[in-house]
């Protein structure tokens, strides 16, 4: 059986007559990451700041590993907040930012903060000031900063959203790599979806106050539970409230007279890119009133008119009645 490290229990929200989330119940064992994901301006950094003790409760409760931390400050609460930006100070070195919070609370060890600064790659960088470290590496000394205290739990408020393309990509394989060696409990909120499957044991997706579905990668990717999950991971078509088609099971081919069988769809190629070596299409489907991007052979250029086949067996139904 594995040790809780976060319990919320039914934890709600309000700014005056706003509900920002409303009865939460969520937890996160020793060792593992969930993934918060939903759209921006969803709530997902409030809910974050809640459990930091950054903002407070309107109703419910607040565990780490089996203790009640609902009424502790935040700098009583054995948690620490990586936020969207470093947040160091332009006038310390790196040595000295990733040890401020440490010494702050009486745990400065200096054979710890080398060690940290190792394992972040940065012992190389211990003199350096902020101005002569890339994003990367700045998030890197942010990241061992929040280690630095011993937290039972680190949350992580999109850490990488001000980074450029590609270096967002590395820098979240490396983190997640890296939570795993040390072992670390996280939460990680962001926006993007590919993010919260490749970072989260568990995802949890956020809108309209509440989860709308919990689950590992796997099973939110194979079977989201509602119309908005399927819209959202921006994998799936959703044909009406009751059902889904996952865009890997869709064929594209040229438009013919000749009936297809299976679930077929009509529509048009509105542009054609190419990525990792192969022919997308962007297709406009005009009974759905939506765009999919799928990829089509060679022969299949922009303006084609396009049949977009499926087995009836791909078609997944919602199932309302399953928990979050």
């Amino acid at each position: 059986m594995k040790i809780l490290t976060l319990e919320a229990d039914n934890i709600s929200k309000a700014f005056s007559d706003r509900l920002i989330f409303d009865k939460l119940s969520f937890e996160v064992k020793k060792g593992e990451v969930l993934s918060i994901v939903g759209p921006s301006g969803s709530g997902k950094s409030t809910l974050l700041r809640t459990l930091a003790g950054l903002e407070p409760l309107s109703g419910g409760s607040i565990w780490t590993e089996g203790r009640d931390i609902t009424k502790l400050k935040a700098n009583r609460r054995p948690i620490s907040l990586v936020f969207q930006e470093p947040l160091l100070f332009p006038h310390m070195n790196t040595f000295e930012n990733v040890a401020y919070g440490a010494g702050l609370k009486g745990k400065l060890d200096k054979k710890k903060i080398d060690s940290l600064l190792k394992a972040v790659e940065l012992e190389e960088h211990a003199s350096h000031y902020p101005h002569e470290l890339s994003g990367g590496q700045k998030q890197r000394a942010a990241l061992a900063r929040a280690l630095a205290v011993d937290p039972a739990l680190v949350l992580l408020d999109e850490p990488f959203s001000s980074l450029d393309p590609k270096l967002r990509k590395q820098l979240r394989y490396w983190v997640r790599d890296f939570l795993k060696e040390q072992q670390m409990t996280a939460v990680f909120v962001t926006h993007d979806h590919e993010e919260a499957l490749l970072m989260g044991d568990c995802v949890a997706v956020f809108h309209e106050g509440r989860f709308q579905q919990i689950g590992t990668p796997r099973e939110i990717n194979r079977r989201p539970a509602n119309a908005f999950v399927a819209r959202f991971l921006g994998s799936h078509l959703v044909l009406d409230d009751e059902r889904c088609l996952p865009l890997s099971d869709c064929k594209v081919r040229k438009k013919t007279s000749s009936p297809e069988a299976g679930f077929t769809m009509e529509g048009t190629v509105h542009h054609a890119t190419y990525h990792l070596g192969r022919k997308l299409g962007h297709i406009h489907l005009p009974a759905f009133k939506e765009y999919v991007t799928l990829p089509m052979e060679e022969n299949i250029n922009e303006e084609d008119a396009v049949s977009i086949a499926a087995s009836e067996g791909a078609i997944i139904h919602f199932d309302h009645n399953r928990p979050s």
